[in-house]
């Protein structure tokens, strides 16, 4: 005959397991929540002054290997159409450098979207407004093939697409340009008709074909 008492022994040997188990969670998150906070100190690294460093900077910034930032102001001192920028870590300063100067035509206007590095390891973003048909644009930053020998450098900036205030979408969206493994670009307009539209980038000819997703 079976032991009446084995069932019983087997369910208490069970509970008794996942007793321990919870004490020992509990103690886990005791020492966890015990544990002093880390101080946290802010600092600023740069104040626009709405002169040549630019103003309104409303998106984030971009980090490149070596610790430098990369971003974008909505003015800037001559024309008020934007900026992209290099901030430099120098000892315990940070030093800023404009690298193109948007004028509010053919080149766009008014950045309201980070710049992100493409597969070429070159800047990449788009514009809310300005280009052929002040629809918006989406470029491209890069050095100068010649070599800079001066603190300020700045870089040298194509249009990869106008947008045509049409079906393909116009006044893209503050939010990111994504690649993907092949070299498309992908991101998204606020127009046409308010809703907006999901849109690829992709190489063509030397160019650069829009389709609309």
């Amino acid at each position: 005959m079976a032991n009446p008492r084995q069932p019983r022994d087997l369910i208490f040997s069970l509970s008794f397991g996942a007793a321990t188990a919870a004490l020992a969670i509990a103690f886990m998150l005791t020492v966890v929540a015990t544990q002093p906070a880390r101080a946290q100190t802010y600092t600023v690294l740069h104040n626009f002054t709405g002169g040549g460093d630019g103003f309104y900077p409303k998106a984030g910034v971009t980090l490149d290997q070596a610790g430098n930032l990369y971003g974008t102001a909505d003015g800037f001192e001559s024309y008020g159409y934007g900026t992209v920028y290099k901030l430099t870590h120098q000892g315990s300063n940070w030093s800023l450098n404009p690298l193109y100067e948007f004028t509010g035509g053919g080149d766009g206007a008014n950045l309201e979207a980070r710049v992100i590095f493409g597969p070429n390891g070159t800047l990449y973003g788009t514009t809310y407004a300005g280009g052929t048909y002040n629809g918006g644009t989406v470029f491209n930053l890069r050095p100068y093939p010649a070599v800079c020998k001066t603190a300020l450098c700045p870089w040298a900036k194509t249009v990869l697409y106008p947008f045509s205030r049409g079906a393909d979408g116009y006044y893209p969206s503050p939010a990111d340009l994504i690649f993907d493994q092949a070299g498309n670009i992908y991101g998204t307009t606020i127009a046409p008709s308010g809703n907006g539209v999901v849109y690829e980038l992709t190489p063509s000819g030397g160019g650069w074909t829009e389709s609309v997703l």
